[in-house]
């Protein structure tokens, strides 16, 4: 959707929660007046063809935190692992401590459309990179209590794809919100890193982005909640 794979700002999370403990999480609402249905693949399709800005806030031991995203669509078409005609965007993840930036990450997804189908993502420096192995759409339409799985991932060291660096499995949940949105969430988990994975700055994490979808199909990044060493940030 795709405000995945955070990697720098999980990396640079592992060295600052090192050793702490904590936890947190996210629950979602219910009851009667809230909307229990919105459009799921056309929303998704509309929203990875448009440019977004999100600024988002935490706080963790007496520290502030704000992470800036940007998604950037790029025009025209490509080849990405064989696949065409591939679509690409461009994101930028910016992670801030008290003020001062202590991650920045730039990567690319690639994915096709109609319908759309996740293919992988690339950072800037070209490690990691990540092919999806597996997907699955969202339905047509996506309904409170909606529950199920969504991509599978393999992430390398870089293209030649000859050297593993972990594993991500991302499912996705939709809840009640309010009387005009719904909240779906995609939740991934990665594992299995190797030891040249985490000299490419992975670890073992979980990760669930949030986003509100309305009744016309209207998508909204809303919460970024990140789990390292069993400290949960959420950025909201």
């Amino acid at each position: 959707m795709d405000a995945r794979k955070l990697w720098a700002v999980t990396a640079t999370l592992t060295t600052l929660l090192a050793g702490c403990g904590g936890g947190g999480g996210e629950g979602g609402g219910g009851g009667g007046g809230n909307l229990m249905s919105a459009p799921g693949e056309a929303a998704l399709t509309s929203y990875l063809q448009a440019s977004q800005q999100y600024s988002l806030d935490t706080t963790y031991s007496g520290n502030s935190y704000n992470l800036k995203l940007s998604r950037v669509p790029n025009s025209g078409t490509t080849t990405f692992n064989g696949s065409a005609p591939a679509y690409s965007t461009v994101q930028t993840v910016s992670l801030f401590e008290n003020g001062t930036l202590v991650a920045n990450d730039i990567s690319t997804a690639y994915y096709l459309l109609s319908p759309y189908v996740p293919l992988g993502r690339v950072s800037s420096s070209g490690s990691p990179y990540a092919v999806v192995t597996s997907s699955f759409p969202l339905p047509t339409t996506i309904n409170v209590g909606d529950s199920g799985a969504y991509e599978n991932m393999t992430y390398y060291h870089d293209s030649t794809m000859a050297t593993m660096d972990a594993d991500e499995t991302a499912t996705y949940s939709v809840s009640a919100n309010n009387a005009t949105t719904v909240l779906l969430c995609v939740n991934a988990t990665v594992s299995n890193v190797t030891a040249q994975g985490a000299a490419d700055g992975m670890g073992d994490s979980t990760e669930s982005d949030c986003y509100t979808v309305s009744g016309s199909g209207a998508v909204a990044l809303v919460s970024v909640t990140v789990t390292v060493n069993g400290v949960t940030l959420k950025f909201q």
